[in-house]
């Protein structure tokens, strides 16, 4: 079993940590722990207390599926999910940002190479980002918990032989695609050879399979979640939905025809999971909250400290 440790945002730093709920793999994959009580509930105000600049709300938008301009070559799109939730009274809609390559590229922060853990919008802010979601799970001593590289730095040199697929990005042949999902027994594909290809890689469970196909998840909790992939033209997808649905639910509303996703991996859930798009009075931040077992209701508004972060940053701009 694959245990490792959460952070939690400042204003609950005095709170008793709890260990992440570790996943496990059945024939699809599942999620699986006896977690310590949750620490109390935030306030409205300290929740709020994190620096996370301006910010659309989910109530602030109709889950309606049209697509919103957030930057150059930045989309947004909200979009009902129609599957039940433990939480009649928030919305079941799925947020889908879509980025295009060719005014962004791919980065991977790591707390590793890039200093200690905290929350994805001030990663985003530091690093010049436009977009931003959970790089993966994480352990004690926050690496992550599959294969993690950026480059030449690796955070974690590890096969996680539960993990079936890697987000690829930075080819090392300009003829390559910039970004790809890659799965481990996908037909007629080389995934060693594949990965040998890109610079960067992003371990975790895929939510689609080789096809674009919903997965079937063991796992009947249901937590809000965050996600990222790639859609068939070629773009960075980040995805989130803060209603709480069982994982298998969640992949069948990403195989939808409308989406157009080529391939999607989990990136974290509950409380963690966090999406920061586009910039100014627009900028979209997504939170998680409900988790089965740990934090079942809807009261977290903050976004909590995080060590790994898939970040688009645009092409124009030179991150420290």
């Amino acid at each position: 079993m694959i245990v490792g440790g959460r952070a939690l945002p400042p204003a609950m730093s005095l709170a008793p940590a709890r260990a992440v709920i570790a996943l496990t793999a059945a024939a699809a994959c599942g999620r699986g722990a006896s977690p310590a009580p949750p620490p109390a509930s935030l306030d409205a105000a300290a929740a709020l207390a994190i620096d996370a600049g301006p910010l659309a709300a989910p109530g602030d938008l109709p889950c309606d599926g049209q697509i919103r301009t957030l930057a150059p070559g930045v989309t947004g799109e909200r979009r009902p999910i129609a599957a039940p939730s433990p939480l009649p009274g928030v919305e079941p809609c799925l947020d889908v940002v879509r980025i295009d390559l060719a005014l962004h590229r791919v980065k991977l922060i790591m707390a590793s190479r890039d200093g200690a853990p905290r929350p994805v919008p001030r990663w985003a802010d530091e690093v010049g980002a436009i977009a931003a979601v959970n790089a993966g799970m994480f352990g004690d001593d926050h690496r992550g918990l599959g294969h993690l590289r950026d480059g030449a730095h690796v955070d974690r040199d590890r096969d996680n032989p539960r993990y079936g697929g890697w987000l690829l990005f930075d080819p090392i042949a300009p003829g390559d695609p910039p970004v790809r999902v890659l799965g481990r027994d996908c037909p007629g594909v080389d995934a060693a050879a594949a990965r040998a290809r890109y610079r960067g890689q992003i371990q975790s469970y895929r939510l689609l399979g080789c096809a674009g196909e919903a997965l079937a998840w063991a796992d009947e909790k249901r937590y809000s979640a965050a996600a990222f992939g790639v859609d068939r033209a070629g773009r960075l997808v980040l995805l989130h939905t803060r209603a709480p649905f069982r994982m298998a639910d969640l992949a069948t509303a990403l195989a939808a025809p409308g989406l157009e996703l080529a391939g999607a991996l989990y990136a974290e859930g509950g409380p963690e999971a966090t999406l920061v798009a586009g910039r100014g009075a627009g900028r979209w931040l997504r939170v998680g909250s409900y988790e089965s077992g740990y934090w079942e209701d809807d009261s977290n508004h903050a976004a909590w400290d995080v060590p790994n972060v898939l970040t688009a940053i645009p092409r124009a701009a030179t991150s420290p």
